[in-house]
C-alpha cells in the first residue's frame, strides 16, 4: 500500500495544480465574458438611440420637404383665376 501512495501521490498532486490552473483560466474567461456582456448591452443601447435619431431625421426632412412643396406651388384659386382669365382672352 505504501508503495501505491508513493506512485499515486505525485500524480494527486499534478492533477491538484492543473485544477487550480484551470480554475484561474475559468475565472479569467468568466471575467472577459461579463465585459463583453456588459459592452454589448451598451452597443445595444447606441445602437437603439442612432436608430430612434436616424427616424427623428427622417421625419424632420419629410417636414421639410412637404413645406417646401407646399410654398412652391401657387394656392389652387389663383390658378383657376389664371386659366378663367387666359380663356376669356382666347375668346
Amino acid at each position: 500500500m505504501k508503495a501505491e501512495v508513493s506512485v499515486l501521490s505525485p500524480r494527486v498532486a499534478f492533477l491538484d495544480h492543473h485544477r487550480l490552473v484551470l480554475n484561474v483560466d475559468n475565472n479569467a474567461l468568466k471575467q472577459r465574458i461579463a465585459a463583453l456582456t456588459q459592452d454589448k448591452v451598451f452597443k445595444d443601447a447606441h445602437q437603439e438611440a442612432l436608430k430612434r435619431e436616424i427616424e427623428r431625421l427622417r421625419q424632420e426632412y419629410y417636414q421639410q420637404n412637404l413645406k417646401k412643396m407646399e410654398n412652391s406651388t401657387p394656392p389652387p384659386s389663383s390658378n383657376a383665376n389664371a386659366s378663367t382669365e387666359e380663356e376669356q382672352l382666347l375668346q
